[in-house]
């Protein structure tokens, strides 16, 4: 069992994500949660900017969770960029592989939306890190795809599993940000706004149209 981090939170944290790594990054750095789930539709809006789409659904997710006053919802959203497609979680092995086949011996990007939501406010976070691979044998993305199934990943792979341990040539940025969440970006903030004591309950509400200057790769600890 993990200790509980030196952390008091104002509210009680609820997480609104089915993620098995995202509930296991908290519980590894010790934030006690609840966990609320419901289904959301995670249809792309073309309006949206490619590099915003994360930050969006993790807003829309957060917004269709409903919370007491006394509780603070984390939600959170990743998908992969790779030669200017996004890739989600596959529908099927077949899309698993197509996927996978891109990502071979190229570089992409991994973007995650954070959305933190109480009643009185809600906090977009944004992060992205780029990874470059080595070029994989079609036996390996076929065996990979077979034996571990990564049909419930975006981009199709876990860097905390075989794939990541084979593929990765190069990495700039958070790792835990591929694995679905950038935590220390998360737990700053969580300190910063949110722990006794400490923020302000008056913070600025984050307008409905998201905006962005980023241009580079912002690291572990970047917001948007």
């Amino acid at each position: 069992m993990m200790p509980t981090a030196p952390l008091e939170l104002r509210y009680n944290l609820v997480l609104g994500s089915g993620s098995p790594r995202r509930q296991e990054l908290l519980q590894r750095v010790g934030l006690p949660y609840d966990l609320r789930v419901v289904p959301v539709d995670e249809t792309v809006d073309p309006s949206w900017k490619t590099d915003q789409v994360a930050e969006h659904l993790a807003l829309q997710k957060a917004r269709a969770i409903p919370i007491d006053d006394h509780e603070l919802l984390l939600t959170a959203d990743t998908l992969v960029l790779c030669q200017g497609q996004i890739l989600g979680k596959p529908k099927d092995p077949t899309e698993a592989v197509a996927m996978l086949r891109l990502l071979s011996g190229n570089e992409h990007d991994v973007m995650t939306g954070v959305c933190l939501r109480t009643t009185q406010k809600e906090i977009i976070l944004g992060a992205r890190t780029r990874l470059e691979w080595y070029h994989l044998d079609p036996k390996e993305i076929d065996w990979y795809v077979q034996e571990y199934q990564p049909m419930d990943k975006a981009g199709a792979y876990g860097i905390q599993d075989w794939m990541g341990l084979r593929a990765v040539k190069s990495i700039q940025g958070c790792p835990l940000n591929v694995m679905g969440l950038p935590l220390p970006l998360v737990y700053e903030r969580l300190f910063s706004e949110f722990a006794i004591e400490r923020g302000s309950l008056n913070s600025m509400q984050v307008p409905d149209a998201l905006e962005s200057t980023n241009t580079k790769v912002p690291p572990c600890n970047s917001a948007i």
